[in-house]
């Protein structure tokens, strides 16, 4: 509305040759010279050519410093200087309306970004005030339903519909009253946790602590190292590939509490045991995948982190579909034949970040009255990080 731009911004408009903006902001703000902005790449286009013919107001909606066009532009053109002038936004709006402070606040926005519900969980979970510039897709029900399957039902919701607008409307509650709450309209939540606490990483498992058969499992030495590299958080969603025994989706699935772990794995010894260990550490978050890794990842959540223990020989076809992910993934795989680690390399050479760890664990065995050191067999360990910037 009007009143919430500042005298500034309103005396820029009046002097820009065109003002560029949505066509509910030309109408609401009555601008006279406004131009509906269109598709966004083909504005950025054609922007620098206009900008030295025109004064141009670009009028966007929200805060021009918190997840906006702005930015956006900023990244394409860093040439061009912005002179950016904010007004008050919704977020203020609503804090000012409940009288929340937002010195200690988190904020995220849902607009065109693929937010897990296990990082909305995680968010509120860690902090005592969380805003939420919602979306059509993620908003107060979604929003509401993710607390309170993650038991978070004792935090307070602060909903803003419309704000400064005629049908502007203020809801505070529960999660649980919002759980069948349906509206189109786009508006900004504030979620209050008064008991926050931070997740705390639990403690790597002995290699005793697991069902065993006859399926391999990855020694609990190997396991520290592989969980180090994989840089876990606990909100991230995980591929196991060639899961074996489980024992890394297992300690993956304990670090990630707030997300998901696949277990993907083709032999049924090694898939009967592994759903021993998943029920036997009762792991709802840990989800078993029945079958070969190329035939089953196409249809996954994508993944912020992938371990690879075994292939079945078909590691150029998995790790192709990897890469045509095109999202930003930590990848680390383990290698313990030759053969294995000849396919490998020539694959990840290129990457930057790539590491190569060499690791040989020895364990003393008794001989009577003496003891040597037996060596398991030496592995490989590779680690980098794949996918879109």
């Amino acid at each position: 509305m009007p009143e919430y731009l500042l005298p500034v911004a309103k005396q820029e408009i009046e002097k820009a040759d065109c003002v560029i903006a949505s066509e509910r902001l030309i109408k609401n703000l009555n601008i006279k010279n406004g131009e509906v902005l269109g598709k966004i790449p083909e504005f950025l286009n054609k922007l620098p050519e206009r900008i030295k013919q025109e004064n141009i107001a670009l009028l966007v909606s929200g805060d021009p410093l918190l997840y906006s066009l702005c930015r956006t532009i900023q990244k394409k053109y860093p040439e061009i200087c912005l002179e950016i002038i904010p007004a008050v936004s919704s977020l203020q709006v609503l804090g000012a309306k409940f009288g929340l402070t937002m010195e200690n606040a988190v904020i995220i926005s849902l607009h065109g970004r693929n937010y897990s519900t296990g990082k909305i969980a995680y968010t509120v979970s860690e902090n005592f005030l969380t805003f939420f510039l919602c979306s059509a897709k993620q908003g107060v029900k979604e929003i509401a339903n993710i607390l309170v399957n993650y038991d978070l039902k004792n935090t307070e919701l602060f909903v803003g519909i419309n704000l400064s607008y005629p049908e502007e409307k203020l809801l505070q509650g529960k999660p649980e009253l919002f759980l069948n709450f349906n509206h189109s309209a786009l508006c900004v939540v504030a979620v209050k946790n008064t008991s926050p606490k931070l997740i705390k990483n639990p403690v790597l498992l002995p290699d005793s602590a697991f069902l065993r058969n006859e399926s391999p499992m990855t020694k609990e030495e190997i396991r520290a190292i592989i969980l180090n590299k994989l840089r876990l958080q606990p909100d991230f969603i995980t591929w196991d590939i060639g899961a074996g025994t489980g024992s890394i989706s297992v300690e993956c699935a304990r670090f990630c509490q707030f997300g998901q772990v696949y277990a993907i794995e083709y032999k049924n010894s090694a898939l009967e045991i592994l759903e021993k260990n998943k029920n036997y550490f009762q792991l709802a978050n840990l989800i078993i995948i029945s079958g070969k890794a190329s035939e089953k990842i196409k249809k996954l959540p994508l993944p912020d982190c992938i371990f690879i223990g075994g292939t079945g020989g078909e590691f150029q076809e998995i790790f192709k579909q990897i890469k045509n992910l095109n999202q930003k993934i930590r990848l680390v795989i383990s290698a313990v034949t030759l053969e294995s680690q000849a396919e490998i390399y020539p694959v990840l050479r290129n990457f930057s970040d790539l590491e190569i760890t060499r690791i040989s664990i020895s364990h003393a065995k008794a001989i009577k009255n003496y003891h040597i050191l037996q060596e398991n067999h030496p592995i490989l360990i590779y680690s980098c990080t794949i996918g879109a910037e």
